[in-house]
Order: C-alpha cells, then structure tokens, then sequence
C-alpha cells in the first residue's frame, strides 16, 4: 500500500471505520497496563489516532488528564466524534510538532512507517513513558500462507516483527522497556469471530497451555502490548517478563 492511501481515501475505502471496533478493547488493555504499573502523566499524545476512539475511551477509563490525538489522515478526522472536554485532535505530523508529553502512545503504528526506526528515534526524546502495540506477523502459519501480502494490501503493514525483534527495535531506537504483554484479540473478543477464527483459538488456547510463546511463533494471532520509559535516564534496562491473559 501506498505511503498515500492515508490521505488520498485508499485506506479508509479498504477500512473504513478505521478500525474503531476494537478501541474499547485496546483502551482497557492500555489502561491495565498503566494502572498496574503505577505510571502516573498528566498529558498523553497518541500519535496515529486514527478514528480517536481509543483516545476517547481512554480518557474516560482514566479521567483527569489531557489527552491530544494526533493524526496525518483528513480521512481519520472525518470520523472524529464528541469526546470528552480533556480530549483535542489535530490533523499533523507530531513529529515535526514542538511538543512534548508525559505518556506518548503509539498502538498499531509504526509497522506503516517506511522509515520506523528513524521515526521511533525522533520520538524516543518526546514523553517519559510510552506504549506501543504491535502486531506479532512473523509466525510459521503467516510465511506458510504469505499472510504478510494481505497485510500490506489491506492495513498498510511495511514491516513485520516476531516478539523478539519487536523488542530489539525498541531498544535499539532509545527505549527501557518496562513490561511487555502477549495480546490476541480474536480470543479476548470472541464476538462476531468467522469459524476458521473459532477453530484456530482453540488451537492457541491448548498450545499456549504449553508454552505462549510457542503458540505466537506457531499459529500467530498475538500482538505485544509494551510499556516503555524514556531511555535517557542511566542504568542498564532490565529484560522485561513476557505475559498474556
């Protein structure tokens, strides 16, 4: 997919709720992992907003802060609805923004970036905290079936990680990585799910009885959600612990 189709009404003919359907999961998924963690911010910028649901969700689920989305895509803002009065959108490329925030949040984002590690280094300085989520696609059923072609057509997915280079990324662009959790939509919201869908979690579910990460490299599925810290403080960054639900 074109670097254009985000802008040009491409992207949003192939998606066009923007994947808002899945914000309630992904805003409750994000604030456990804040909550648990006690990371405390004031402001939060999620950069790649899309439709600004998660956004929107998230300030009602952990209210008292301010909350900016922000998002390259006139097409993504045209879906922008009432949010609460602690939530503003922009059309822009933070990036080039002079802003900074304490949480910065990029879920599902930088695997569209042609250039995502220059991108995740020019971002690595703006917040103290920060969470990613990232779809796990190198997995044995996915090269087997060439599952990464659809992604590229349909989502717009540039690159594609396994949990170990997801993580060597961070690291690599300036981020402490804190704690990392496995996550599998199509098992945590069975709702509306194809057959195949229910067939293949059944599958996951047993394999990852064994061993979770066996099932992410085998049968796919699974994203990570990461919560980092900003790399500039000093001292080595611990190894994080690999979890799911």
């Amino acid at each position: 997919m074109d670097q254009n189709a985000y802008t040009d009404g491409s992207y949003r003919a192939l998606n066009p709720d923007w994947h808002a359907t899945d914000s309630d999961w992904k805003s409750e998924r994000i604030a456990a992992i804040l909550t648990s963690n006690s990371v405390e911010f004031h402001s939060c910028v999620e950069v790649g907003c899309g439709a600004g649901q998660v956004l929107a969700q998230l300030a009602q689920r952990l209210p008292g802060r301010r909350y900016t989305g922000y998002d390259i895509s006139a097409d993504a803002a045209s879906l922008w609805r009432a949010a609460p009065q602690t939530v503003s959108y922009r059309v822009g490329d933070f990036t080039a923004a002079d802003e900074s925030c304490d949480l910065l949040l990029l879920i599902d984002v930088f695997e569209h970036i042609e250039d995502y590690m220059g991108f995740l280094r020019k971002l690595a300085t703006r917040a103290r905290w920060f969470v990613f989520h990232i779809p796990l696609e190198m997995h044995m059923s996915a090269l087997l079936r060439d599952r990464q072609l659809h992604a590229r057509r349909q989502v717009g997915h540039l690159h594609y990680f396994s949990r170990a280079t997801a993580l060597a990324t961070l690291e690599d662009t300036g981020y402490r990585i804190v704690k990392a959790e496995y996550t599998c939509l199509s098992q945590e919201t069975q709702e509306g799910r194809r057959p195949l869908t229910r067939l293949a979690n059944v599958f996951r579910t047993a394999t990852q009885a064994v061993s979770v990460d066996l099932a992410a490299k085998v049968l796919g599925g699974y994203s990570l959600l990461v919560l980092c810290s900003s790399g500039r403080s000093s001292g080595p960054a611990a190894r994080p612990d690999i979890t799911t639900t």
